[in-house]
């Protein structure tokens, strides 16, 4: 099969895999696709934690007319296929058994728990395994989960709204208490879709009391998030039981602990792949300072708050801009680009 062939099976599963972002965690984005002599017959992603994998999806999509036809093709997987029990069965085995000869596999699996045992089970078993087509794609799509396997934290988006001369709020008073609006209604969905492939959403203390967000993904079908109050210092008993019955989380500095070793130390013991950092501006600038990031987002509308309010925090990045709703443009930055 001529490698041009092989790129285009390969960006199939890719698509695939992209149907479930938002929905997998705290498992990675997953396709495969089955191909007999240049002709898809079976296809299939990974839906949701817990489902079956993607390359059993694909085997069972087979039509009864085309199983014998499984073992005399090529599987194309986005991810190595897992080598071991969890919620189900490992995929390689599977592999094995449906007697499938050729697999091109995108990526290797981070996963100490795969890390290269599912694809030298296929090849122990006969099996002629291909790896890194379409590699760095592949890792771009699983940003979250890899980070979160190499660095032992999530994948941390950065994410604020700003006016044409950097505010990102006006001044508060008895007249206007609440915050003031920047973003249009197209970018308040974009936002929520955010919320939901990122899995979990943080805000700072003040910006809690403050506004009382809600903090959910109202504008889109998804998951409940999971909502983080960070607080820089340790809260009153008060304090905490407010946050508590709102439904959100806290993170907070244990006693004697600084909030710089605090947010490393929460980050490292959440076991997400994802987490949305959406304010306010000082909450947003701690994670700058400290590296504690991998994206960011910001909204600039070409509107004028009124003067008085907190500014945007400073990034200085290659900024791109990215999309366009309206008056409002979406500008993206990364820390860092995601090459194997």
């Amino acid at each position: 099969m001529k490698h041009q062939d092989d790129q285009t099976f390969m960006r199939r599963a890719l698509e695939l895999a992209a149907q479930a972002e938002g929905f997998t965690h705290p498992n990675p984005l997953v396709g495969a696709v089955i191909v007999h002599d240049g002709h898809v017959i079976g296809e299939g992603y990974h839906h949701r934690a817990g489902e079956p994998h993607a390359e059993v999806m694909a085997l069972r999509s087979v039509s009864e007319a085309n199983a014998h036809r499984v073992a005399d093709s090529t599987m194309y997987v986005t991810l190595e296929p897992c080598s071991h029990t969890g919620r189900t069965g490992p995929c390689s085995l599977a592999l094995v058994n449906a007697g499938i000869q050729r697999i091109v596999v995108a990526h290797e699996d981070p996963n100490p728990l795969v890390s290269g045992r599912g694809i030298e089970m296929l090849r122990q078993a006969g099996r002629h395994v291909e790896l890194g087509l379409m590699r760095e794609e592949a890792e771009v799509q699983n940003r979250r989960f890899f980070t979160s396997m190499r660095e032992g934290r999530p994948f941390v988006t950065l994410k604020w709204a700003q006016d044409a001369t950097g505010n990102v709020d006006g001044p508060r008073s008895t007249e206007h208490p609440g915050p003031w609006a920047i973003s249009g209604p197209e970018a308040q969905v974009w936002t929520h879709r955010l919320r939901q492939v990122c899995g979990a959403i943080l805000v700072g203390f003040g910006t809690w009391k403050a506004d009382h967000p809600q903090g959910s993904v109202r504008a889109v079908a998804g998951a409940q998030l999971e909502r983080i109050v960070w607080a820089a210092r340790r809260l009153s008993d008060r304090e905490r039981i407010e946050v508590a019955e709102s439904g959100w989380s806290i993170w907070e500095p244990h006693v004697g602990e600084s909030s710089d070793e605090a947010l490393h130390r929460r980050l490292h013991e959440s076991g997400l792949r994802g987490l949305l950092v959406e304010g306010g501006p000082q909450t947003t600038s701690e994670f700058v300072r400290l590296g504690l990031w991998d994206e960011a987002f910001k909204l600039v509308a070409p509107i004028h708050v009124p003067t008085g309010g907190p500014k945007a925090p400073e990034l200085h990045a290659d900024w791109q801009r990215v999309a366009q709703w309206g008056l409002d443009e979406l500008q993206r930055c990364e820390r860092v680009t995601f090459k194997s």
